[in-house]
């Protein structure tokens, strides 16, 4: 999981900010799915917010920085917008357990039952008439992947799932708490790997990153494995 001993720079909070989008979008979905309407609106509304809060910064850079008074600007632009992330990501972690509660009994599966790596299951049983293993009903979802994305995130970025909605049990509550907590301290905003390529993108892709969204074009901001 990646930590966070310094304060992390915009683009950190940018890509962290894109992977809650995801995961609310499928929080939504499966609110409406299940007749909780309201709730789905609150989680599309969030997805919605986490997004608009980038979205000045994303486009001052991909305008450019050349000259100082863009830097100067677009500096300015990255701290108003780590500082209304913040603050939203302070009241996520208050709600995440509730949100990861209601999502698996929604999908009635157990949030540790839903990972990737297979190797874990037991061996199978094997019926003592027949001689025959024993077909085992599975648990509704767990091997949806999109709900095995919701817990655990893409297979290549697991850490990228919301889990139990716990900062202890890692996953993005976990990183949203590291977050947090350097921001409290007095360091610098050390650069990180997930910054530069945070800033590759910025530069490179023609992204839809305005309020409506016009081109739905969809952000790759990820290493090669997730979605």
């Amino acid at each position: 999981m990646q930590s966070y001993s310094q304060r992390a720079p915009f683009n950190d909070w940018w890509y962290w900010s894109e992977c809650l989008v995801k995961r609310f979008r499928t929080i939504s979905e499966i609110y409406n799915e299940n007749g909780e309407v309201i709730r789905g609106q609150e989680a599309a509304e969030w997805a919605r917010k986490l997004k608009d809060n980038c979205a000045a910064v994303v486009n001052a850079i991909r305008k450019g920085m050349k000259t100082d008074e863009e830097k100067a600007k677009i500096r300015e632009l990255e701290e108003e917008a780590i500082f209304k992330a913040a603050a939203m990501l302070r009241e996520l972690l208050v709600n995440f357990p509730f949100i990861s509660s209601s999502m698996q009994d929604f999908l009635f599966v157990n949030w540790e039952d839903c990972k990737w790596d297979d190797t874990g299951e037991q061996q199978e049983e094997i019926d003592e008439e027949t001689g025959l293993p024993i077909k085992k009903r599975k648990k509704r979802g767990t091997r949806d992947t999109r709900v095995i994305e919701l817990f655990w995130g893409p297979k290549a970025r697991q850490d990228e799932g919301i889990r139990s909605g716990k900062h202890e049990d890692g996953g993005i509550p976990g990183i949203l708490y590291n977050l947090l907590l350097a921001e409290r301290t007095s360091s610098s905003r050390a650069p990180t790997e997930f910054g530069k390529m945070m800033q590759i993108s910025a530069t490179q892709q023609n992204v839809a990153t305005n309020k409506n969204d016009a081109m739905k074009n969809m952000m790759q901001f990820k290493p090669s494995g997730s979605i």
